[in-house]
C-alpha cells in the first residue's frame, strides 16, 4: 500500500463531485417553494461551487492531505465528501448523496482502469485540477488556494519513479475491488465513447497537447436526476 494515494484519490473524487453537482445545478429546475428566494439562479450555482471549493482546498486541510500516509477508511471517506457537499447553501438529501458518490466512485474507478500507465493518474488529477479551476475563474482568492495544491501536487508527485506510481495505481484499486455499482446508462455510453475515441482515455492521450482538455464524460450525468431537498437561508 503506498502512503502518496490518498492525496490523489481525494483530489480526483472531489474533481468528480464537483463536475456532476455543475452539471445537475445547471438543469436542475427547483421549485419555487425550494429555491432561494423563490428563484434558483446562476449566482447560487456559483455560490454554491466556491463555498464547495473553497471548503475541499483549505490550507490547513491540504497540508495534511499531503502527509504521507494511509488512506482513510470507506466509512471515512464518504463522511468527508458528504459534509463537503452540504458547505454551502445546497443540501441533498440521502438518497442524492448515495447516487452522488456512487457516480463519483464509479467514473473515477473507470478513469484508472483505463489509464494506459501507472504514472497517468497524475495526468487524470491534473486535469480535474483545470476543471476545478474553470468553475472559479472569477474567485481569485479560491484559484490562489487551488493553484497552490497543484504547486505541491507537481513538486511531490512529478519526480516520483515508475514503481512508485504502480504502487498508487494498485492501492487504488485494491479500495475501489469491493466497489460494484451497476448503471447501465453509465456502462453503455463509456463503451460508445471508448470505442469511437482515438485514444483510449479521454483527456489523458491529449493532456500535454491540450491541457484545458477536460477527463470527465459530459454525455454520463444527465441521466442521474437529483433531488436537492433543502435550502440553507
Amino acid at each position: 500500500m503506498s502512503v502518496r494515494t490518498l492525496p490523489l484519490l481525494f483530489l480526483n473524487l472531489g474533481g468528480e463531485m464537483l463536475y456532476i453537482l455543475d452539471q445537475r445545478l445547471r438543469a436542475q429546475n427547483i421549485p419555487g417553494d425550494k429555491a432561494r428566494k423563490d428563484e434558483w439562479t446562476e449566482v447560487d450555482r456559483k455560490r454554491v461551487l466556491n463555498d464547495i471549493i473553497s471548503t475541499m482546498f483549505n490550507r490547513k486541510f491540504m497540508e495534511e492531505l499531503f502527509k504521507p500516509q494511509e488512506l482513510y477508511s470507506k466509512k471515512a471517506l464518504r463522511t468527508v465528501y458528504e459534509r463537503l457537499a452540504h458547505a454551502s447553501i445546497m443540501k441533498l438529501n440521502q438518497a442524492s448523496m448515495d447516487k452522488l458518490y456512487d457516480l463519483m466512485t464509479m467514473a473515477f474507478k473507470y478513469q484508472v482502469l483505463l489509464c494506459p500507465r501507472p504514472k497517468d493518474v497524475l495526468l487524470v488529477t491534473f486535469n480535474h485540477l483545470d476543471t476545478i479551476k474553470g468553475f472559479i475563474r472569477d474567485s481569485p482568492t479560491i484559484l490562489q488556494q487551488v493553484d497552490e495544491t497543484l504547486r505541491q501536487l507537481t513538486e511531490i508527485y512529478g519526480g516520483l519513479s515508475a514503481g512508485e506510481f504502480q504502487l498508487i495505481r494498485q492501492t487504488l484499486l485494491i479500495f475501489f475491488q469491493d466497489l460494484h455499482i451497476r448503471r447501465e446508462c453509465f456502462w453503455k455510453h463509456m463503451q460508445e465513447t471508448v470505442h469511437s475515441a482515438q485514444c483510449c482515455l479521454p483527456g489523458v492521450g491529449n493532456y500535454m497537447e491540450d491541457r484545458r482538455r477536460r477527463l470527465t464524460f459530459h454525455h454520463v450525468y444527465p441521466f442521474e436526476n437529483f433531488e436537492f431537498c433543502t435550502w440553507a437561508k
